[in-house]
């Protein structure tokens, strides 16, 4: 994700979408003309959230509302926070940079949140990046995994997931030391995520001498036909194929694959370890080793995670998967940070972020560093009997 939105994006209309609100009811326009201020006073404390709660991308964004949720229904069951309710204000991003841009000066300048969640998709955080920059607004994305988002120079941006550069080097070494496939060929969403995901892995093949990156195909989100991509990769005969991508055009890359007579041993990143990338690929997705940051009831890899888990086995009849921990968690940080900031004040917030120090949080213990990127243990997970399991994690290679 080397490539920023520029300022122009931030400069759109306002975006008069619906608001969602969690926890307490309808939301209200926070007091007081300066954002700051506003945000601190009353006895409500409005976290805004930029989700894709509409389109192609909805699974994602559903699922961490889904985890923020369970986190809000914990506050409001113990009073609140310092005697404050905590109110969360979703805006659907649509998947886009405008919309996400829109959403988050609306939560700023309307609403008066003291912090903001979000996005899922690593183009719309840097476009948001912008203006909560500016505002001096503290934003976290749950979800994002584009390096250049927690590089220096921005105090206010946060990021409770992995990185691309976590998880593209994890996952060369895992395929070429664990496995032994050397050849391998990468199909790329031509997206901040998908090229810097893609670029982090063959970097790390080249670099480290492990493999041979045959081919580096890219293709559209929304694509449908990957044939000739993947015509070309078959004629190159690789020992393994690796997804750059998300879920919806990620199944399909597989089905193509399977439908070609290709046998090869398929992996992927952490946006294909989930139940609906599982639903949407069927039966040929058997046997795909991914990349994730939480799996339930593998306690002994998350032993925070089990209060999370049972209920939300209670509440939605399913198991959580990592987006709903990654919402979970990511609400969790923001709920301590306002603890020991004592009010809504955002600068506050911010200094409080910075004074977490191994906070006990849903998949491990927290602590952002200078660039406030947080460290996440990544597992390998194996697609076996229609589910993941557990096979191993980074630490496991140590």
């Amino acid at each position: 994700m080397k490539k920023k939105m520029g300022s122009t994006v931030a400069g759109l209309l306002l975006s008069m979408g619906m608001v969602l609100t969690a926890c307490s009811g309808n939301a209200t326009p926070g007091a007081g003309s300066n954002g700051s201020s506003a945000a601190a006073n009353g006895d409500v404390i409005k976290i805004g959230a930029v989700l894709p709660l509409t389109g192609v991308t909805a699974y994602y964004g559903t699922t961490i509302k889904q985890g923020i949720d369970l986190v809000l229904d914990e506050i409001a069951a113990q009073g609140g926070i310092n005697g404050k309710k905590i109110e969360v204000i979703y805006e659907d991003d649509k998947g886009t940079p405008a919309e996400a841009v829109n959403a988050t000066q609306k939560l700023i300048t309307q609403d008066h949140v003291s912090a903001i969640i979000g996005a899922h998709s690593s183009s719309n955080t840097l476009a948001m990046r912008d203006v909560t920059e500016r505002e001096k607004v503290v934003h976290m994305t749950p979800a994002s995994g584009a390096d250049n988002i927690t590089e220096p120079g921005h105090p206010y941006m946060f990021r409770y997931t992995l990185y691309n550069g976590q998880q593209g080097p994890a996952l060369a070494r895992y395929v070429t030391g664990k496995l032994n496939l050397k050849d391998v060929a990468i199909v790329a969403e031509n997206s901040d995520f998908g090229r810097t995901g893609a670029e982090a892995f063959k970097k790390t093949m080249e670099n480290e001498g492990l493999g041979n990156v045959l081919s580096l195909e890219f293709y559209k989100q929304g694509d449908k036909d990957f044939y000739p991509q993947l015509t070309k990769i078959k004629n190159m005969n690789p020992s393994a194929i690796l997804i750059s991508g998300n879920i919806t055009e990620g199944a399909q890359i597989i089905k193509q694959i399977r439908d070609l007579g290709m046998n090869t041993q398929l992996f992927g990143f952490a946006s294909l370890a989930n139940d609906k990338f599982i639903e949407l690929a069927g039966k040929s997705a058997k046997g795909i080793i991914s990349i994730g940051t939480f799996e339930p009831a593998a306690y002994n890899y998350f032993p925070n995670s089990k209060k999370m888990v049972e209920t939300y086995k209670q509440k939605y009849g399913k198991n959580p998967d990592m987006q709903v921990a990654n919402g979970y968690g990511s609400m969790q940080i923001f709920a301590e940070a306002i603890r020991l900031a004592g009010s809504g004040d955002r600068e506050k917030i911010r200094e409080g972020m910075k004074q977490l120090k191994d906070f006990q949080g849903v998949t491990g213990p927290v602590t952002f560093n200078e660039n406030n990127q947080s460290y996440q243990m990544l597992i390998f997970e194996k697609l076996e009997n229609g589910k993941y399991v557990v096979i191993g994690s980074d630490k496991d290679m140590k």
